[in-house]
């Protein structure tokens, strides 16, 4: 059997922790994909070691969940892909909540993690980490697109003839309309963007959040406080919580056609990430756009792409060994 990877990994959005076995000689093959849910406070947590324990047990219990239903032994494994939770973010530091060591300790694998600061001490940002995944699926074909995940931030991925062109965070991805969704009380997000499509535009929250972020140039790797702090002192409840989400998502549309437009429009604009599910923002991007869009699933199920890409970091050697 090929060397297997166990990418395991939690976005910026906090809602699971999502695991990809799989191997990548003689070619990409994926064999199991699992979720675990965080508790109930997770999403919310503050307190760093709290963060750090439930991440890192919850990885372990992932491991040895997929030891158990995929009838393996642990010697399989090559590495253990753990990216950690990102508590904050700059183009010098990356703080990541877990304990890889402790994970190598109870699982007897080995850990590759810390990718962030490793990237930054080779003379990257830290992030985004995923577009050589990006170049490695589908750079292949020579043609011109661009790759992006909407996650809690979106990021993206422009190739041209088979090369990076430009990796970089674009803008909020989920981050944003979930905030304001917790703070109408409507849960912890908005399913299918249904209370955004029965709102309407509010104009004077657009241009005071546009006019922040706008500043933002590319290639750059963002911070979530960057864009939730300025949302947090500008959220009234005098707004719908229907407008404030339209509006909110109307942002993030707007931020992925800016890339789009910077990357020369490409016809082709392949997804990935929690934000595809949210019918009424890919309308809104379909719009804006008017480019080709379609998702990863023909070849790793959009919802795994990120634990399926930090399996290709460790495969590439990208992060530190946690014996």
């Amino acid at each position: 059997m090929s060397r297997l990877y166990l990418g395991v990994m939690s976005g910026t959005s906090r809602d699971a922790l999502d695991g990809c076995l799989v191997s990548f000689e003689p070619e990409l093959q994926i064999h199991q994909t699992i979720t675990i849910p965080f508790s109930q406070t997770y999403k919310h947590e503050e307190e760093l070691s709290r963060i750090d324990a439930e991440i890192t047990q919850k990885t372990i219990d992932l491991v040895n969940t997929v030891l158990s239903e995929s009838n393996i032994d642990e010697s399989e494994i090559e590495l253990i892909a753990f990216s950690g939770q990102t508590i904050s973010h700059t183009n010098t530091k990356s703080i990541q909540a877990g304990d890889p060591q402790e994970i190598a300790n109870k699982t007897h694998i080995k850990v590759s993690s810390d990718f962030r600061n490793k990237d930054i001490a080779n003379g990257g940002m830290g992030a985004p980490l995923i577009p050589i995944f990006h170049k490695y699926l589908f750079g292949q074909n020579g043609a011109e697109s661009a790759v992006i995940n909407i996650g809690g931030i979106s990021n993206g991925t422009w190739l041209v003839d088979g090369n990076i062109e430009c990796a970089t965070d674009i803008g909020p991805g989920n981050c944003l309309m979930d905030m304001a969704t917790s703070f109408y009380a409507h849960g912890d997000f908005d399913k299918d963007g249904h209370l955004a499509s029965q709102g309407k535009l509010i104009i004077e929250l657009k241009d005071s959040l546009m006019k922040v972020f706008l500043e933002y140039g590319y290639p750059r790797a963002d911070d979530i406080s960057a864009y939730t702090s300025i949302l947090k002192s500008k959220l009234d409840k005098n707004y719908k919580a229907e407008d404030v989400l339209f509006t909110l998502s109307d942002i993030t549309a707007e931020m992925i056609a800016n890339f789009h437009s910077f990357c020369n429009k490409p016809k082709d604009l392949i997804f990935h990430g929690g934000g595809t599910r949210n019918t009424f923002l890919m309308k809104s991007i379909k719009t804006k756009t008017g480019a080709n869009i379609t998702s990863t699933d023909s070849v790793v199920d959009s919802r795994y792409m990120e634990a399926c890409a930090f399996a290709y970091l460790a495969y590439a050697n990208k992060g530190v060994i946690f014996r």
